[in-house]
């Protein structure tokens, strides 16, 4: 059990706090959906890219699902040795600079790119639009041919001689098996049409937020029975699954108001988790030291901006101002996804690994913020 309160009065807050032990459980977990089948899983760094963690996944024999050369540097530190580059708007620049860092896949996003790699020694993969509605948020919606990633599934014909197999991702958080198996169906289809020996199923398994989540043994039955035939690899690229719920914000109480609605105010804003701004995202709360009574209350950050909301409406003990409170299932797109808006320095982040508690990244200093600054 981790003691939040201890590590937040040791490293201060806002504070992201990960679980080495649970990272692991989930890495199993997800190798499980594909036995035996030819598979590999890559980790989507844009979900964490904390090379203290991304070694984890390379303990576990976890590849590079990368967009930067920033994560290219962050895997590279890691010592993950398999390097698969997503996006859509890659230069000639960054494909030198990625070819000489060892690359091994390329996921090529357009019919447009394609001739940049004629002659390049990578495996190449088309990333292909399968017109399947994930049933998710629609600002993490990738599968619908009026999203702006891949090409339509049907251009294939045009350049199936020119690449190694297709690549999809219809989405993140999708708690729903059905549009996964709907797209894969469309996917093996096409690798069988053409040949192709790799398919890159990407990923977007959904986590349990609040009291949904995907069902991994629907999921396993599912890939088992459509791919069973197949005679080559399959990718996942999993992110949110596998450190999703190993994360944790810890955040101290500052204030709590009482006004039209009460606002419970913390140190830990919009600048430490964008989520539940950007996406209405819902993470539980962890009162860790409370007056016993229980109201209904918006917990707030300290942000010049009245859309700087962790959670609205939420039933809640009374926290203690002064004490510390924890947000859950922060581990994926907390840290990665924070700002310096107001400025705000970046959290601190620690590693917890049974009885060892190790800071992995310290506060960024008030300095620091400025220290690119010209005068």
């Amino acid at each position: 059990m981790i003691d939040f309160q201890k590590l937040a009065n040791e490293f201060g807050t806002p504070l992201y706090v990960y679980d080495s032990e649970k990272i692991r459980k989930r890495i199993k977990k997800a190798k499980t959906v594909f036995e035996g089948l030819d598979a590999e899983i890559v980790f989507a760094l844009k979900a964490n890219n904390n090379p203290a963690l991304l070694k984890i996944m390379a303990e576990e024999e976890i590849g590079a699902d990368v967009v930067s050369r920033g994560e290219l540097l962050a895997s590279k530190m890691a010592g993950m040795n398999r390097i698969l580059w997503n996006g859509n708007g890659k230069t000639h620049e960054d494909i030198r600079h990625f070819v000489n860092q060892g690359l091994n896949i390329v996921c090529i996003d357009s019919l447009q790119e394609l001739p940049l790699w004629d002659g390049v020694n990578v495996i190449k993969l088309l990333r292909v639009n399968p017109d399947v509605d994930a049933r998710t948020h629609p600002h993490i919606s990738t599968g619908l041919r009026a999203h702006k990633f891949g090409v339509p599934i049907e251009k294939v014909s045009e350049v199936a001689d020119r690449i190694d197999g297709i690549h999809l991702h219809i989405g993140s958080q999708i708690t729903d098996v059905e549009p996964f198996f709907d797209a894969y169906s469309k996917a093996l289809d096409c690798a069988k049409q053409y040949g192709f020996k790799y398919i890159d199923l990407g990923g977007g398994w959904g986590i349990d937020y609040e009291g949904r989540e995907l069902d991994i043994e629907s999921l396993q039955k599912g890939i088992s029975e459509i791919f069973a035939g197949f005679d080559g690899k399959l990718i996942a690229e999993l992110g949110r699954f596998i450190i999703g719920p190993a994360g944790y914000l810890v955040t101290k109480v500052v204030s709590v108001k009482p006004s039209e609605k009460i606002f419970i105010v913390t140190d830990a804003g919009m600048n430490a988790l964008i989520r539940p701004v950007l996406y209405d995202a819902h993470h539980r709360i962890q009162v860790l030291a409370s007056t016993k009574k229980t109201v209904t209350a918006d917990v707030v950050g300290p942000l010049c901006e009245s859309g700087d909301i962790l959670a609205r409406g939420r039933k809640l003990e009374v926290p203690i101002p002064g004490t510390a409170i924890v947000l859950e299932n922060a581990g994926a797109y907390g840290f990665s996804m924070a700002n310096n808006y107001n400025g705000m320095p970046f959290p601190a982040e620690v590693l917890v690994d049974g009885e060892e508690v190790k800071l992995i990244r310290r506060r960024q200093s008030i300095e620091e913020l400025f220290t690119n600054v010209k005068m």
